[in-house]
């Protein structure tokens, strides 16, 4: 495991076994997946933007998923696996 999602972890670093605040292994690889999945719909969401294409419900999709996974930090595996990215399309 490495955490690298929360400013409690041991001595400043990602927590590498388990973390601090009692996340498990598997509910930190959730939330690192869904993690990478949105920062490549953002991307893209960004540049589509820039060419003039905007979709404020991607914009609110976003939002909601990185709030949901970072404030406050949720540690139930079976929360995180329901965030899938684009559950309304």
């Amino acid at each position: 495991m490495f955490c690298h999602q929360c400013e409690q972890a041991a001595k400043g670093i990602g927590c590498t076994i388990q973390g601090v605040c009692g996340k498990k292994p598997d509910v930190a690889d959730l939330q690192d997946n869904l993690l990478y999945g949105l920062k490549g719909l953002a991307f893209f969401a960004d540049k589509a933007r820039k060419l003039g294409a905007k979709d404020q419900e991607i914009d609110v999709f976003i939002l909601e998923i990185l709030f949901t996974v970072l404030c406050p930090p949720v540690f139930d595996s079976a929360h995180v696996e329901s965030c899938r990215l684009f559950p309304r399309w």
